[in-house]
């Protein structure tokens, strides 16, 4: 197909890919899970129109149904997919020599990890070369809120990039939003630089967590180090923040 038809007039169509476009569109426009009939409402299909289809697309990994209440929702496969675009990749194959280089001096696992729709998303990981580590599978995520990664990356972001994080943020809570606290967390971080302490999500694990900022100041991701409490050995806290500050700063220079 020429250059001059993709960019004409619509000229063909394509009833299915339209039908499964509109049901990706209509799952990802909610927060939460949502039953056959109201997809059809929100579509403006009938049930039968859609059925097929997304027995298609559960079958294929793009949408996932509760198996108590039949609900579909969309798993995280095209955000997955949009991992493989050329933005994403650089930011990974910019940060991930400095994660190996740093998970092999600390002997520490680190991973690189953004903010999507109001949730933490790991991209990648470096393992360090230890009888025991810590590590995330890619696409493991949290509500950005409670996770150190995620009050790391929106702590320093402009005003209004903020805001519609937050606002993602309360969407995907499946429990009370206290925005004011999150609000001073955040601030506490932005003046702060970084988040040190215990784990809020697994035990025995200190996370040390810094943003990679774009030359604006924003940050475009973070690295976390999962540091594993062994016992009897001392976590010497302030070379390993040193660590993850110094591999962040050189990652935000060569994005």
């Amino acid at each position: 197909m020429s250059d001059e038809e993709l960019a004409g007039e619509k000229s063909y169509s394509a009833p299915a890919l339209e039908k499964g476009l509109d049901i990706l569109e209509g799952l990802a426009e909610r927060a939460s899970a949502m039953s056959v009939r109201d997809l059809a409402d929100q579509v403006g299909r009938s049930k039968n129109e859609i059925f097929r289809m997304i027995h298609v697309l559960i079958a294929r990994g793009y949408i996932q149904r509760d198996s108590d209440t039949d609900e579909l929702a969309l798993t995280n496969k095209l955000f997955t997919l949009g991992l493989r675009t050329p933005q994403s990749r650089s930011l990974l194959e910019a940060a991930l020599p400095e994660m190996m280089k740093l998970a092999l001096d600390v002997g520490q696992s680190v991973h690189l990890v953004v903010v999507h729709k109001g949730m933490t998303v790991t991209l990648g990981h470096a393992r360090a070369e230890s009888d025991f580590t810590f590590n995330l599978k890619p696409g493991y995520g949290r509500l950005a809120s409670e996770a150190a990664t995620g009050r790391v990356i929106m702590a320093f972001q402009a005003a209004d990039r903020r805001e519609r994080m937050l606002a993602d943020c309360a969407l995907q809570s499946k429990k009370k939003f206290d925005r004011p606290i999150v609000e001073q967390a955040l601030a506490d971080i932005q003046a702060r630089g970084y988040v040190l302490g215990k784990s809020t999500d697994f035990v025995g694990i200190t996370d040390i967590c810094c943003p990679i900022l774009r030359s604006e100041g924003h940050a475009a991701a973070c690295l976390i180090m999962a540091h594993v409490d062994r016992v009897g050995q001392d976590i010497e806290e302030g070379r390993l923040l040193t660590a993850v500050q110094s591999a962040c700063e050189r990652i935000g220079k060569l994005i």
